[in-house]
C-alpha cells in the first residue's frame, strides 16, 4: 500500500507525463503543418515515449493498491 504523500507525488507525475506527450503531440501537428515530416514523426515518437512513462506510473499505482487519479491538464 502506498503512503498517500507518495501516492500523491505519483498522481501528480503522472499528469506531467501525460501533459509532456500532450505538447509533442500538439508539436507534431505543428511540424505536419509545416510540410515537416521528419519533424513531425520525432515529435510522435517523443508522443509515445510520455505516455509509455505514463502507463508505468499507472501501473505502478494500481499494482499497489493505490488509486490513479487522472488530474486536469493545464492550458
Amino acid at each position: 500500500m502506498l503512503h498517500p504523500e507518495m501516492e500523491s507525488a505519483l498522481n501528480e507525475q503522472l499528469k506531467w507525463e501525460i501533459y509532456s506527450g500532450y505538447l509533442y503531440l500538439a508539436m507534431s501537428a505543428y511540424f505536419e503543418d509545416l510540410g515537416l515530416p521528419g519533424f513531425a514523426h520525432w515529435m510522435k515518437a517523443q508522443t509515445a515515449e510520455e505516455f509509455m512513462h505514463a502507463m508505468k506510473f499507472y501501473k505502478f499505482i494500481f499494482e499497489r493498491d493505490g488509486r490513479v487519479v487522472l488530474q486536469e491538464i493545464p492550458a
